[in-house]
């Protein structure tokens, strides 16, 4: 088993695979994610739905306009391994409707992403975290993300849990 999913261990005596999973889906580790799928359903390969919420995370998909693609993927990927994701809705209100997201190392600026140029940002929310291609699958807690978004001074940043996108 992967050393992840030991390190965060799932509640009190529950040692189900499926609570593994879960530990290794708050843990942010992807592998381990895929490890405990494969080993709770007995694959032997990964299905395309597992490999596309992977590939939500790519580097390539943090860029102003992914994000939709991003939250339809993250939120498919989460129900289909049993949990109870729900979408977000980030709004820039104001004359300037640009959005950005602080990328943080250590609590050191490391760079800051344009998420939206339109002023519409979208992200899944799960248990108390927001994912997205910047967050990785372990998400952050909500106050953080909101810390990390950026606009021009003469606007602000809302949001709201929807139903679907």
């Amino acid at each position: 088993m992967p050393s992840t999913a030991l390190g965060h261990p799932p509640a009190p005596g529950d040692d189900t695979l499926r609570a593994r999973l879960k530990a290794c889906l708050r843990a942010g580790d992807m592998t381990c994610v895929v490890d405990q799928y494969l080993l709770l359903k007995d694959l032997g390969r990964v299905p395309d739905w597992l490999v596309a919420f992977q590939g939500a995370f790519a580097v390539a998909n943090r860029k102003a306009g992914e994000c939709e693609k991003v939250a339809r993927l993250v939120h498919r990927g989460l129900m289909e391994l049993g949990q109870r994701p729900e979408y977000l809705r980030f709004t820039v209100r104001g004359n300037v409707r640009l959005l950005g997201f602080d990328e943080l190392s250590k609590g050191i600026l490391v760079k800051s992403h344009q998420l939206a140029t339109a002023g519409n940002h979208w992200a899944v929310k799960w248990e108390d975290k927001v994912i997205d291609a910047y967050t990785g699958v372990g998400g952050i807690p909500l106050a953080d993300y909101l810390n990390r978004l950026t606009t021009a001074p003469t606007s602000h940043v809302v949001y709201e849990v929807v139903p679907s996108l």
